[in-house]
């Protein structure tokens, strides 16, 4: 973008955007639609539609940012994008399905399924080595673990919700309030690519249970998923102060991964305190080290190696703190404040891996900016396309492939990123293409030319 003019930019805005995407789609991920197909199909009659033909309508539905099922109908109704679409499916497609087919299959399709060939995706992304410079350490791939919320009810939606008691911001009395909620592990590729590695969602198993599910149990699962799933994979969990507790660290220590988890006084108080207390004295040594302009901020670090021994606990706790000074307006004045973190972690630390450690661990925040995105920008992933328990968790995984496809797309096609839209610029220019542009023979040759991997070098 630099030393470009607003005249080179847009022209540049010329190409087609859907054949730009689809080539970096097909490029990573060139067997898709045949491992759509080959799942096992839950329809029993004969059908009309392939299952990549289904899947992939609801992709490029999340990808052109189509809030609804119904939008999508309309949206499209259109000869090019049967064309598109049945080029993605890998078929020929004389019509669109209607959108309560493609819901209808969805509610019977096993999720599991879908999670695997997403897990597959992610294989291949991680073996090219695309990305290997972005790892802690030069060898650790940063995973971030935290809970959302995709729906919620007033009334019981299904024996799965999750029940809690609540204040009506209305009436100022307390009711139920039924929720579904979901824990994501997000890998960090990049600065500016950060997927989903894997899925659970959070659920009771139905409404009468006396305990329900909840974020802890469900890592439990996640986490054994991942680990079987990426056996090999070195990675170093990064998670919010719910997860500062012996059993969690114990079990990334039993996974062979490594952690690093905010700390507050609340969540291991013992810890906490005997941390504060070396502060205090100012006790120095090797274990115990002052680091000043650490991190981009200059701020100033204390870190103290096994306070683990000092607390007895089971699992090793290396802790730093980090502040910084900052600037705020308040009341009509600049007054200076200090922001403040506590981290706890099974690393050593070191004067000299301090402020990559504080970039990685302050890196955990990349998911809530995914979920922002998720919720409230493009994919609208509160919007229920579904009212089938089933469906909706399906809904939401179908959101993780089109998120992927736009994190690709803006990262790898350098014409993209040069005319530097936005996610939602980006959607728009898809959604136009796609529907009433079939693509041509030259766009087609363009798809599927053999590239070399360093064609797509937006990331530097």
């Amino acid at each position: 973008m630099n030393g470009t003019t607003k005249a080179e930019r847009r022209d540049a805005r010329i190409f087609d955007e859907f054949a730009e995407v689809t080539k970096v789609l097909m490029h990573f991920f060139p067997g898709l639609a045949e491992k759509l197909n080959s799942m096992d199909d839950p329809r029993r009659s004969s059908c009309d539609y392939t299952q990549a033909v289904l899947i992939m309508m609801v992709i490029m539905k999340n990808v052109c940012s189509i809030v609804s099922m119904r939008q999508m109908n309309e949206a499209f109704n259109e000869k090019s994008a049967i064309i598109n679409l049945g080029f993605l499916a890998g078929c020929s497609l004389e019509e669109m399905p209607d959108w309560q087919t493609a819901n209808n299959y969805l509610m019977q399709l096993d999720g599991s399924q879908l999670q695997s060939i997403l897990t597959d995706m992610i294989s291949t992304l991680i073996r090219c080595k695309t990305f290997n410079l972005y790892r802690f350490e030069n060898k650790y791939w940063r995973v971030i673990i935290d809970g959302t919320g995709y729906a919620y009810f007033k009334e019981r939606h299904c024996e799965h919700d999750l029940v809690v008691k609540r204040k009506d911001p209305e009436t100022g009395k307390e009711r139920l309030y039924f929720y579904h909620k979901v824990l994501e592990a997000k890998i960090i590729l990049a600065p500016d690519v950060v997927i989903s590695l894997g899925t659970e969602f959070i659920e009771n198993e139905s409404a009468d249970v006396s305990k329900q599910d909840c974020e802890q149990r469900a890592a439990q699962r996640l986490l054994a998923r991942i680990k079987g799933n990426h056996p090999r994979l070195p990675i170093v969990i990064l998670a919010d102060s719910l997860y500062a507790t012996m059993p969690f660290m114990e079990l990334c220590r039993k996974s062979g991964w490594h952690y690093i988890i905010n700390l507050k006084s609340g969540s291991q108080k013992n810890l906490y305190e005997d941390f504060s207390l070396l502060l205090e004295k100012g006790i120095e040594g090797e274990d115990y080290v002052k680091v000043m302009k650490a991190a981009k901020e200059n701020g100033t670090a204390y870190y103290v190696n096994n306070v683990h021994l000092i607390t007895e606990k089971p699992e090793v706790c290396n802790i730093l703190k980090y502040e910084y000074l900052y600037k705020e307006e308040e009341d009509g004045k600049i007054v200076e404040k200090t922001k403040k973190f506590v981290w706890v972690s099974d690393i050593e630390l070191t004067v000299k891996n301090v402020s990559s450690f504080i970039r990685t661990a302050r890196s955990r925040w990349d998911i809530e900016e995914s979920f922002r995105r998720q919720k409230k920008g493009n994919f609208r992933i509160e919007h229920l396309c579904s009212k089938d328990p089933n469906g909706m968790k399906i809904h939401y995984i179908l959101t993780q492939f089109a998120d992927l496809i736009m994190q690709l797309a803006q990262a790898f096609s350098k014409i993209i990123a040069f005319c530097g839209q936005s996610i939602s610029g980006l959607a728009a220019k898809i959604k136009g293409h796609f529907t009433l542009k079939s693509l041509t023979e030259e766009a087609i040759e363009y798809i599927q030319a053999k590239s070399a991997l360093h064609y797509y070098g937006a990331i530097e």
